[in-house]
């Protein structure tokens, strides 16, 4: 009897542990199951500067990650183009074979998220304890947004600068302007510097290069287009003004067409620069500190009387394909590359923008990362960055805007040189605008 009872129970034994076996294989299998996520990215950078660490930050962060979560593996195809990008990603979309997370171009965004390419973050966003999104400066993740919906999150950011030729303005007497100049200031800055030094008749130094309509137009409040994108404000006063005050800059130079070369000659005082133009100047010596000798250093650009030294900020963003079978898996990458704090650190190490992380911007492992990489005291310029970054001004964003801006910009140029006309010439542009807004 006692035999067959501890038979009895080495039987019950047995088929609790199978039982117990079988039920942690159900538990631990879909966490063990192998995933293979796919990354969409391209070579180089979106802001058209020197960058042979493209795939320095995506590699190290998927080999992080990797061994985070041993059963998944993440693919990319290396070489494609930033020129060749959209196509490449409008064809995969077509064809149903998206990558799982890819990069996504400021002239993309409305479009793909319109069309459906992106996927809708909002519920990831919300149902993330470990998700804060007033982490981002506000600008750079609203630039993600899309009719009140978050499809992308923000992975770099490069707000414009004003570079100032310290060494001009010192041989010409002239105070270094503050943050806090005005377009009153930095006009008759560029009145005086402007004129022809040697003697042969002609204009051979100015106030600046490069400074364009639109910078213009956003140090003075002016938005080009209402807010859903069916009509330009080109008629408005403080587009006008900003118009206005664009030609009249233009004009101290007698419209010459200068160039890059003309400022790296050091006869230039003013230019707006994007921080990705200005970190690849500084550490280069074969540029301007190689050839002329000039100091130089940036400020804020100069406010308009209806608006602020406010700037532009580009994005370049991740979003979540609408095709991935591996939605929450990707949601872990997409953090990874644009939320972790350690990640967005290699921001400043490998790239050539600044992090959207307030706290990482912020930080003096980042300045300690800049300062090895220009070879300059960068404190300065690190609260000139968080300001910046502040307070930028949020570009709209409808499916039309990149056609819409393209035309308006390529009709200024002629717009602003023409003496006699100017009234009608800003009221047919605004015409033929809103009508291509509203096909």
């Amino acid at each position: 009897m006692r035999q067959k009872l501890e038979k009895w129970w080495k039987r019950i034994i047995i088929a609790g542990l199978v039982i117990s076996i079988v039920s942690v294989g159900f538990v631990v299998y879909p966490k063990q199951k192998q995933i293979v996520l796919t990354f969409g990215m391209f070579a180089g950078n979106q802001w058209n500067v020197p960058d042979d660490d493209c795939y320095k930050m995506i590699d190290q962060a998927i080999k992080e990650f990797e061994e985070e979560y041993p059963n998944v593996k993440i693919k990319y195809q290396s070489g494609i183009l930033k020129d060749d990008y959209s196509e490449w990603v409008s064809e995969n979309a077509l064809k149903g074979d998206l990558p799982d997370i890819f990069m996504v171009l400021p002239e993309d965004f409305s479009t793909f998220s319109s069309v459906g390419v992106l996927k809708n973050l909002d519920s990831y966003i919300r149902d993330d304890s470990s998700f804060d999104k007033t982490s981002y400066y506000k600008a750079s993740y609203d630039a993600g947004a899309y009719k009140q919906h978050q499809y992308a999150l923000p992975y770099e950011s490069v707000p414009t600068l004003m570079l100032v030729n310290k060494t001009l303005l010192q041989k010409e007497h002239i105070k270094m302007p503050d943050n806090n100049w005005t377009w009153d200031d930095f006009y008759k800055i560029c009145k005086k510097v402007t004129k022809d030094t040697n003697g042969d008749g002609r204009l051979d130094q100015f106030g600046v290069y490069d400074y364009q309509w639109d910078d213009a137009t956003l140090s003075n409040g002016g938005k080009i287009f209402n807010a859903s994108g069916t009509k330009c404000n080109l008629s408005s006063k403080a587009m006008e003004n900003a118009v206005l005050f664009t030609k009249k800059i233009q004009k101290i130079s007698s419209f010459t067409n200068l160039t890059s070369d003309d400022f790296d000659s050091g006869n230039i005082a003013f230019r707006p620069m994007t921080f990705s133009e200005f970190r690849t100047y500084k550490p280069y010596p074969w540029k301007i500190n190689k050839y002329f000798d000039f100091k130089w250093d940036c400020i804020r650009l100069p406010s308009g009387p209806d608006g602020a030294n406010k700037t532009r900020v580009d994005n370049l963003l991740m979003g979540i394909s609408n095709q991935t079978k591996n939605s929450e898996m990707a949601w872990k990458f997409l953090k990874k590359l644009c939320y972790e704090k350690k990640t967005q650190q290699n921001i400043f190490k490998y790239r050539q923008g600044i992090s959207p992380l307030r706290s990482v911007t912020r930080s003096k492992q980042a300045q300690q990362t800049l300062e090895k990489s220009i070879g300059e005291d960068m404190s300065a310029k690190m609260n000139l960055l968080d300001e910046l970054m502040e307070n930028a001004m949020e570009i709209p964003k409808f499916r039309k805007y990149n056609e819409a801006y393209q035309q308006i910009d390529s009709e200024m140029t002629r717009i602003l040189t023409d003496e006699e006309q100017y009234d009608s010439n800003i009221l047919k542009l605004k015409q033929e605008i809103d009508k291509l807004l509203n096909q």
